[in-house]
């Protein structure tokens, strides 16, 4: 199996829940955001933004509107990637590149973090709801996840070479094609 500093660091890549209370810089912060920046978007139409959240009461509201996700009180950061729906239809997946590049760059940075949401559930539906009511973000512009970001208070082994790939999901050239 190859191993490079790559590579490496997308087998480090863990969510993590616990946090720190340690504060996150914000020379971090803005690193992070231009992480995400830099990650490929459709047509460089560059449809999204960034929420950062600090303030203790909206992380807690919005916690208890999720109620499964008691770390985002913890987490120093919450970040609200959101996207323009008017600037491009494929927000969600230019959303989806730069909050991976921002999961990567915390790790990076010695940073943990957990990527946050449900699509249409209800809880999600009610996160939005207190989310937009504390923030006041647009009705045009649509969250598309959170990520909780801070210094790591539990320790993930990395995954080992291969461990997540299956190769009964990999097809060459034809459906019915595996290398087993």
């Amino acid at each position: 199996m190859i191993s490079n500093e790559i590579l490496d660091l997308l087998r480090k890549r863990r969510t993590i829940r616990k946090f720190k209370a340690d504060e996150v810089t914000e020379e971090m912060v803005e690193a992070l955001l231009e992480a995400a920046s830099v990650a490929p978007n459709r047509l460089d139409r560059r449809p999204l933004h960034y929420l950062v959240i600090r303030d203790v009461m909206t992380k807690r509201r919005i916690a208890e509107a999720l109620r499964v996700r008691p770390y985002i009180e913890q987490a120093p950061v919450v970040l609200a990637v959101c996207g323009d729906r008017e600037i491009s239809a494929t927000y969600e997946l230019d959303a989806s590149a730069a909050i991976e590049n921002i999961l990567l760059a915390a790790l990076s940075l010695g940073l943990g973090a957990a990527w946050v949401g449900s699509k249409d559930s209800t809880m999600w539906d009610q996160t939005l709801q207190a989310l937009r009511k504390a923030t006041a973000i647009p009705d045009k512009i649509d969250v598309v996840s959170l990520v909780c970001i801070g210094y790591p208070d539990e320790e993930r082994r990395p995954y080992d070479p291969g461990e997540k790939r299956d190769p009964t999901r990999v097809h060459y050239g034809h459906w019915d094609s595996l290398k087993l």
